[in-house]
């Protein structure tokens, strides 16, 4: 990782702050918890700001969602399982998609990249509910769970073209970050 500039602090912290409002503002209660727009944003910041970054971004901007809409009891697991979602996302997408590259392989990176961030999160949510409520209650989240990572990951596409065709990555993205943007400048 290179040095941490001002500018660098500045989009982590946007990009934390839009995952949280994407996580609060729209939501879809369900036992547990809600289903949101934010996993699309948590997407976005692996693949935007590289996969630290953007681990960083996602996971503070979830566990800031979670504590103002009341589920403090899964801040702490938030924290570390968005982050871990939003680095698989970013990671992925970096090691399967290179600038000048066709959009079809765009689009298979960004399947591959949210898929394995999504099984991430499904997996962490159902270890830590599984500690909180016990196997069957913990299981019976899983669907809520996966619905919340696909649908993340079908509004995250959108996202992600409308980031690089008005050419905002190159623009938000400071040269220091290896990311998406950087792999798209040349």
């Amino acid at each position: 990782m290179k040095k941490l500039t001002t500018k660098t602090v500045v989009l982590i912290g946007l990009l934390a702050a839009l995952v949280a409002i994407g996580t609060t503002m729209i939501q879809i209660p369900i036992p547990k918890g809600y289903i949101h727009i934010g996993d699309s944003l948590v997407y976005i910041s692996g693949i935007v700001l590289g996969p630290f970054y953007g681990a960083f971004a996602a996971g503070i901007g979830s566990m800031i969602a979670d504590f103002l809409t009341g589920y403090t009891i899964y801040a702490p697991a938030t924290l570390v399982i968005k982050a871990l979602d939003a680095f698989l996302a970013g990671w992925i997408f970096k090691a399967f998609y290179h600038n000048g590259q066709t959009m079809a392989r765009l689009t298979g990176a960004y399947i591959v990249a949210f898929i394995a961030g999504g099984v991430a999160m499904i997996a962490g949510y159902l270890a830590y509910e599984i500690v909180l409520y016990g196997f069957a209650q913990a299981v019976a989240g899983v669907p809520y769970n996966l619905t919340q990572a696909i649908g993340g990951g079908i509004v995250g596409y959108p996202l992600l073209i409308a980031f690089k065709k008005a050419n905002l990555l190159k623009r938000m993205n400071p040269n220091e970050l290896d990311s998406f943007a950087d792999r798209d400048r040349k």
